[in-house]
């Protein structure tokens, strides 16, 4: 904001993407004056249900580090409504700005259900998250798909999923068949979205990766945080399980390039996060561009784009006032079944039904999820309605 000022160019719109960019609207304040003014010219994102993404702080501490700018405490709680010294981000945000939006239709449920019964806040829309197919889609897996190239998808498939066998290979000695559905789970390490559930009922999982008659092949990959234990236990214990299990492993160094190959060579993309928990997640998108089948909870953009069956399957959602443990028990079976009961059988026994589900997915994921449709949305969601004259 001081830069552009400093070069005097005039910005209608600031759009703020998530809370830790909060300290513009005090420089705005401080230049403005009022509030009303400051929310003319200032629109929000709020990313998460999580609490780690909707961070409070001292409002003393945050004074100290400068985060008010030239304000002090006392108008920042008066302009924030915040009048004790935990300072919300997100309440902050909600509060001097003039529209926000959640990043899915369900998260925009979520978001107002979080937010509203403190008073006081803009109102919350969505606008649901996507991804640059011309970055992360394979564009001769796209060719074969206009050309209506069953044999040239199937093939090219094939070739892509060899090519992130030979990076499992590398990093843990395995040598995956790539005859064997092969079901990847790989994102941002973090215990609610689960990564792995699918192993809760651990003797029906080693049944199905150990069975030599239609089998599958699990692949993790992902970074958890070093604040999240319940994360990082289970990532160890996924660890111990590759040194046992022949055909599951566990990737590290989950950066761009493998996050990609990944995405190219799996047959399916498992997406578990507990319900309501997952604002959006993207992965799932570009997997999609892929080939890949997305097999997820009723969570996220996932509703938005799923029709069970025809283009992806859907775990179907549990009561999300059930305890986590009992979460977890429901949304195994209901999972495990579709997997033993549907996917596995379309795989092997079905093909030419399996690739009609594969070219549903990766027609129905373009252009709708594709990154023109996002910020063509935010444009007219938010920016559009609010530039002053």
């Amino acid at each position: 904001f001081i830069f552009l000022e400093r070069i005097n160019r005039k910005i209608d719109i600031y759009h703020m993407n998530e809370g830790h960019s909060l300290p513009l609207a005090f420089v705005m304040y401080d230049r403005l004056k009022k509030v009303e003014e400051v929310k003319k010219h200032l629109v929000f994102t709020t990313h998460t249900p999580e609490s780690a993404g909707n961070e409070e702080h001292d409002i003393h501490l945050l004074h100290r580090m400068g985060f008010f700018y030239n304000l002090d405490v006392d108008t920042v709680k008066n302009i924030t409504k915040m009048h004790d010294n935990s300072f919300s981000l997100t309440l902050g945000a909600l509060r001097l700005s003039k529209i926000a939006n959640g990043v899915s239709k369900i998260h925009e449920i979520v978001a107002n259900l979080m937010w509203n019964d403190k008073g006081d806040i803009c109102k919350i829309t969505g606008i649901t998250n996507d991804q640059n197919r011309r970055y992360w889609a394979d564009y001769r897996l796209l060719q074969s798909l206009d050309e209506h190239a069953d044999y040239d998808l199937l093939a090219r498939n094939k070739h892509l999923k060899k090519m992130l066998f030979k990076v499992v290979a590398d990093q843990t000695g395995k040598v995956l068949d790539p005859d064997i559905l092969t079901i990847v789970w790989a994102r941002r390490f973090a215990d609610y979205k689960r990564p792995g559930l699918i192993k809760h009922d651990f003797e029906r999982f080693l049944k199905l990766v150990e069975r030599e008659d239609k089998p599958i092949q699990v692949i993790w990959a992902g970074k958890p945080y070093p604040g999240d234990s319940k994360a990082i236990n289970i990532f160890n214990e996924l660890v111990n399980l590759d040194k046992s299990i022949k055909r599951i492993a566990v990737l590290v160094r989950y950066e761009l390039s493998l996050s990609a190959l990944l995405k190219k060579g799996a047959d399916i993309w498992l997406n578990t996060p507990r319900i309501t928990r997952e604002a959006s997640g993207t992965s799932g998108m570009t997997a999609c561009m892929n080939g890949a089948v997305h097999f997820s909870i009723a969570d996220g953009w996932h509703p938005e784009f799923a029709k069970h069956g025809v283009n992806s399957f859907t775990i179907p959602p549990c009561d999300p006032a059930l305890s986590i443990e009992v979460q977890d028990k429901l949304d195994n079976q209901n999972m495990m079944d579709i997997l033993e009961n549907t996917i596995i059988p379309l795989y092997y026994d079905k093909p030419k039904e399996w690739i009609e589900i594969i070219k549903n997915s990766m027609r129905d994921i373009m252009p709708a999820f594709d990154s023109g449709r996002m910020a063509h949305e935010y444009y007219i969601k938010l920016y559009d309605s609010y530039i002053l004259p």
